[in-house]
């Protein structure tokens, strides 16, 4: 029932002698009670052309429509329908108020033929753009053939994708040829001649009618005999056309539940067309942001156990048949937290930003763009789950050697993208948002968080090693001063309820430093009741860069922080102490010196107040002094 049948009416008009004839095809494509039905008619004119070929059209809709609705059980019932639907309107058509007959009812337009098809699909091939097209390229997007969207252009990549799954319908083609049982021939006994199975193809009925009174002629039946038996061995092949074009029966057959969408089960390991396609459709699901390369890998594996959990299939990371025969259908269920890798930006980007800042895997803010530092705080929570579940599989089994790789035995991939599954664990109440009490000699990921967390508000400088030492316990003590706890320098559970949550307050830094290149001056403003930096301190002159090496304007924070003591200009052959960092090279430093411990050059002394450096921007030595002493790390440094 659902491959493409055909009938055509032929109609034999006979003319005057030197009458000229012209032809015009119509054709209407129309859906009733579920079914699809196409409708090709040619039409013969003597005469004047037909003005409005639309109406033509229009009218003749109406008229298949009516057919199908009581006549529609196949395309001989509807064919013949139509052809009495056409007669009666013709020979009953009035004229209206004008007098005028309408166009379709005209004796100078007579039916040549009436071609009907059902189920209806139009062989489509490149340049054939429409509905049609897009309604196939919808589909072999979910069959994996195809990426991107439907756009209704029969192109490149549409041929290349017909042909993709045409190369597959002859794998499958081959797979029925295989699965054929081999008779064990006897010897001694000649065998009867045997008729082979017959494969019904899409076939057409042909009925030749007399013009309109005359006997009409018997139908003629127009499929190929049935071949005689014969001894010689059937040789069988796929016969599907690896052309790039997609006939009604190639349509029918992937609309259809007949279409097998997937041969045999595929895992680790597995590479090829099939896995191209496996991929595809997880990629077009949300499961995986990866290339397709046709290459079944321990992302790919990710991947399939996404979809699995989410369709309510056991999360094997094999895609079995069951399984890719969901993914490859209308039925597959995409993630609810969407996949967010490199380049993504948006609301989902931005909360999982705030997540990962809070809980002590990154150190940056929410901006709503997946950069590095948002890579790197999902893989540093890759990197914590993964350890965390090596730990379990460890305690369950004692008997796996300390040494042993139990890469593969972990679902957890360390790759920066944050797949829907990882998601959903680190926003659901179990995730482990608060970790044990940690003090002094405490080690571990636990530890690494903090330290992390205690960095992104400005309490903590060294490096987030996992080892609680002294530093740390400051860091800590630091924030219960400033968050009104206990300064015990021991993170308690108290401590840390509120440090991984969006109620810690950062440290208030002592100054915000601000250097007006126009007045070469530097201001350092303190905080005032309102924690906001109003309270001017203290005003000292400068040297910034000259017109042709400007000091550059912007404001710096994440890079700001105390230097060396002593800092040698190998290009400039000159020393100057207290160099405290703006960006990059560009530094707040001393005037200069000609040697380290020697005196002053009195041309730096004398041009402060003045540009005169390359960039950097130079302070009195005391100037310079006070503020490497007193401006942490991180410290605002506007330059304006």
């Amino acid at each position: 029932g659902d491959v493409p049948n055909t009938t055509e009416i032929s109609y034999e008009n006979t003319y005057a002698e030197g009458v000229e004839v012209s032809t015009h095809d119509v054709a209407c494509e129309l859906s009733v009670n579920g079914a699809s039905y196409g409708c090709e008619f040619t039409f013969e004119l003597t005469s004047d052309p037909v003005s409005d070929w639309s109406a033509v059209q229009s009218w003749l809709g109406d008229i298949v429509k009516a057919a199908a609705r009581t006549d529609g059980s196949s395309s001989e019932a509807l064919a013949k329908a139509v052809d009495v639907a056409i007669a009666t309107a013709r020979s009953e058509a009035k004229p209206d108020a004008n007098g005028e007959t309408p166009e379709w009812a005209s004796e100078n337009l007579k039916l040549k033929t009436i071609r009907v098809s059902t189920p209806f699909y139009p062989e489509l091939s490149v340049g054939k753009n429409g509905d049609a097209t897009e309604r196939l390229q919808r589909r072999l997007i979910e069959l994996g053939f195809l990426e991107g969207e439907a756009d209704g252009y029969y192109g490149p990549q549409t041929e290349a994708a017909v042909k993709a799954l045409e190369g597959y319908v002859r794998e499958l083609e081959q797979d029925l040829i295989d699965e054929r049982p081999t008779p064990t021939p006897e010897p001694e006994v000649t065998p009867e001649p045997t008729e082979h199975p017959v494969v019904m193809l899409p076939f057409k009925y042909t009925l030749s009618l007399r013009p309109r009174g005359a006997r009409a002629q018997e139908a003629e039946d127009t499929a190929a005999p049935a071949a005689e038996a014969t001894q010689e061995p059937v040789v069988y092949a796929p016969v599907t056309r690896q052309d790039g074009v997609a006939d009604g029966l190639l349509q029918a057959y992937i609309f259809s539940d007949a279409y097998r969408s997937a041969r045999k089960d595929l895992s680790s390991g597995d590479s090829g067309d099939a896995v191209l396609r496996l991929q595809r459709r997880l990629t077009a699901e949300g499961c995986s942001t990866d290339a397709a390369d046709g290459s079944y890998g321990s992302n790919t594996a990710r991947a399939v156990r996404i979809f699995q959990r989410y369709n309510g299939l056991e999360q094997t990371g094999v895609a079995d048949v069951e399984t890719q025969s969901l993914l490859f259908s209308g039925d597959a269920k995409a993630p609810d937290n969407p996949m967010l890798a490199s380049g993504a930006s948006g609301a989902n980007v931005e909360r999982l930003q705030k997540r990962l800042y809070e809980l002590g895997f990154s150190t940056i803010g929410a901006d709503g763009e997946f950069g590095a530092g948002t890579k790197a705080g999902v893989e540093a929570l890759q990197t914590y789950l993964r350890d965390r579940e090596e730990a379990k599989l460890r305690a369950e089994e004692p008997g796996i050697a300390e040494d042993a790789d139990l890469s593969d035995r972990l679902s957890t991939v360390v790759n920066g993208v944050a797949d829907p599954i990882l998601l959903d664990e680190f926003y659901s109440d179990e995730f482990p948002a608060v970790p044990e009490m940690l003090k002094d000699g405490s080690t571990g990921d636990d530890v690494e968080r903090l330290q992390r967390r205690l960095y992104a508000l400005d309490y903590f400088y060294d490096a987030t090693d996992g080892a609680y030492g002294a530093q740390t316990a400051k860091a800590v003590a630091d924030f219960q001063k400033r968050n009104k706890l206990a300064e015990t320098g021991v993170a308690n559970q108290t401590t840390m309820q509120l440090l991984f949550s969006g109620d810690a307050r950062k440290a208030l830094k002592p100054y915000e430093i601000r250097v007006s290149t126009e007045g070469q001056r530097v201001y350092a403003y303190a905080p005032d009741e309102n924690e906001e930096y109003t309270r001017l301190v203290r005003t000292m002159k400068c040297s910034t860069g000259k017109n042709s090496t400007p000091t550059p304007k912007g404001t710096y924070k994440s890079t700001t922080g105390p230097g060396e003591r002593w800092h040698y200009f190998k290009k400039f052959t000159c020393w100057a102490q207290y160099t405290y960092s703006i960006q990059g090279d560009i530094l707040f430093h001393s005037v200069l010196y000609g040697s380290k411990g020697g005196a002053v050059t009195r041309s730096s002394v004398n041009n402060l107040g003045r540009k005169a450096s390359h960039g950097c921007v130079r302070l009195s030595v005391e100037d310079a002094k006070w503020l490497f002493e007193n401006c942490p790390k991180n410290t605002t440094v506007v330059v304006y």
